[in-house]
């Protein structure tokens, strides 16, 4: 339940913040406006959420592993025993912070969503 509250109150405090933006900005709030300052928040959280849920997914960790072997074998500047090489994935080092996120910036591109819905209808 904790987590879900912290979800709910970075949200909200973030919408009533952007939507004080606006007004400092542009001097009213409309749907053409809120569309736009919205949706940069979302992209950088959704941004941040998707590449980190790409990372803890595993698609790098063949790359790291690689990468840490061959920087090894520089830097030791022979050819060792590499059995004894400890096998540690990138996704391990990632935690589930992404969650977060994910559903701030969903929660933020639905309201841009909306508003431009609302723009075009209205």
């Amino acid at each position: 339940m904790q987590k879900k509250s912290n979800v709910l109150t970075i949200s909200i405090t973030s919408i009533i913040l952007i939507f004080i933006l606006e007004f400092i900005l542009y001097k009213e709030i409309s749907f053409f406006h809120t569309t736009n300052v919205f949706f940069y928040p979302a992209g950088i959280c959704l941004i941040i959420g998707l590449f980190s849920l790409v990372i803890r997914s595993g698609a790098f960790d063949f790359f790291y592993y690689s990468f840490k072997k061959a920087t090894r074998r520089l830097r030791k500047n022979n050819l060792e025993d590499e059995s004894n090489l400890s096998v540690s994935y990138l996704s391990e080092t990632f935690g589930t912070y992404y969650l977060f996120f994910i559903k701030v910036g969903s929660i933020l591109m639905t309201i841009s969503l909306m508003a431009l819905i609302g723009h075009y209808l209205f």
